[in-house]
């Protein structure tokens, strides 16, 4: 009887411990479908899209999430005129619409593209990194990029009936002159455009004051993205090395993903969420850190071991001789591309961005914080040049420049729009950022229409 008792007493705890456990999971996947209701606006088990927010960002700026380390790790490559693009055709997102092109850029079309009938309207966005996500979320599959942009244009009456084409001609790290030079090579091989945005202002001040610490040329490519091909050319086997273990973290995000996209429970999805935020903080890190390293090593460039020639200057600049030397070279690419483009008709519009590193009236949440790194390498460059470039808005307008400055319009805003340390904004900034120019192209050229 004792051992009767003793066992029912199992069974009767088990069960209890059984239905404490069912309830706790039940309990568990409640809140978790209410998190992911709050975050996505729609609920888990009738999603519409598994694809997860953190590919899609990835993908959009050019990160492949691929496993195949000898022919992916490396996607960079030198190009001889606009100093490095992505590696052609080296991925495809046919559910985003996200493909390298046949120049390396980002682009569901290959150029140069040909109108297919004459209702078609080009836009050309040229740039960094913020111009590449500006022109890739517009583009992306049209039904899922930002319509808002599109649909905000065709109320100027001249675009009311135009298929209206973005086509992406930014590369992450891209600063003038590359943008000029980019424009005068595609114009040359035929390619049409009806108007050019070109958005940059960050990448000029931060990018080349790194230029001038190492003493490199300043009106060359980032030493940032052009070095670690220098280097690969010249049989860096350090390089290499580095790349390898990027591209290995890489795939530890990939498979961190595909794990967080096959979730069939919101339990599951929320605790896939929580491992993949860490993976991705870690591996922003080790780019950031890389990048250091890059800029460190790019000391040992004398011209003698490496393939690719990188013009040396004698000593690093002083700050106020440097930040001159790159507002006069903005300011210069900027006027040509305007008056490049004004005489065969063509529109060209040019904002300046914002940047987290230039002061202005916007309050930070102690979240947003978090992306303001008071020593950060980018830091120095903005404060000091941004200035430098603000001054010369009015002298651009005086040469009929369609210049805006974008650096306020954030302001208002008490969420976040700042999504990393760097210069990138997230959906709500990228929405911002759209509005803001769209309005902007609309004022101008209703304007000109007597409106």
């Amino acid at each position: 009887m004792k051992n009767l008792k003793w066992l029912q007493g199992i069974r009767t705890g088990f069960s209890v411990l059984t239905i404490n456990l069912i309830l706790a999971f039940i309990g568990l996947e409640a809140v978790s479908l209410g998190f992911y209701y709050a975050e996505e606006d729609q609920l888990f088990y009738t999603r519409k899209n598994i694809t997860s927010k953190v590919r899609e960002e990835l993908e959009k700026g050019g990160t492949r999430l691929g496993t195949d380390l000898n022919n992916q790790s490396i996607l960079e490559r030198i190009h001889p005129f606009f100093g490095y693009v992505l590696k052609a055709g080296s991925f495809t997102n046919e559910e985003l619409g996200v493909r390298v092109n046949n120049y390396g850029l980002i682009s569901e079309y290959n150029y140069p593209f040909a109108k297919t009938n004459k209702n078609q309207f080009i836009i050309g966005v040229f740039g960094g990194s913020v111009a590449n996500n500006f022109a890739v979320n517009l583009s992306v599959n049209q039904s899922r990029g930002n319509q808002e942009f599109i649909n905000s244009l065709k109320t100027i009456p001249d675009l009311a009936d135009k298929e209206i084409i973005i086509l992406c001609f930014a590369g992450g790290g891209y600063k003038q002159p590359q943008q000029l030079l980019m424009l005068n090579y595609f114009l040359s091989i035929g390619q049409e455009f009806d108007m050019v945005i070109n958005i940059d202002g960050f990448n000029e001040v931060a990018l080349s004051h790194q230029n001038n610490l190492k003493k490199i040329e300043l009106s060359l490519p980032s030493i940032q993205h052009i070095l670690p091909l220098t280097r690969l050319a010249s049989d860096d086997l350090s390089v290499m090395k580095a790349i390898v273990e990027i591209s290995e973290l890489k795939n530890n995000l990939s498979t961190a993903i595909n794990k967080l996209e096959s979730c069939k429970l919101a339990l599951c999805h929320g605790l896939r969420s929580l491992q993949l935020k860490g993976l991705l903080d870690s591996y922003q890190k080790e780019i950031l850190k890389y990048d250091e390293q890059v800029a460190r090593n790019s000391s040992k460039i004398d011209g003698s071991d490496s393939l690719v020639y990188l013009n040396k200057i004698p000593e690093v600049l002083e700050d106020e001789i440097a930040f001159d030397k790159i507002g006069k070279n903005w300011y210069e690419s900027s006027l040509a591309m305007s008056q490049i483009l004004a005489k065969r008709n063509i529109w060209y519009f040019h904002f300046i961005q914002p940047n987290q590193y230039y002061p202005t009236e916007r309050v930070y949440s102690p979240e947003e914080k978090i992306f303001i790194i008071e020593d950060h390498p980018y830091a120095i460059g903005v404060r000091k040049g941004y200035p430098v470039l603000l001054s010369q808005i009015n002298s651009l307008k005086e040469a009929r420049v369609n210049i805006f400055n974008g650096v306020n319009i954030f302001d208002r805003e008490k969420e976040i729009v700042y999504r990393d340390a760097c210069c990138h904004y997230n959906f709500l900034g990228d929405t911002i950022l759209e509005n803001y120019i769209a309005n902007s192209i609309k004022n101008v050229m209703e304007k000109k229409d007597g409106k």
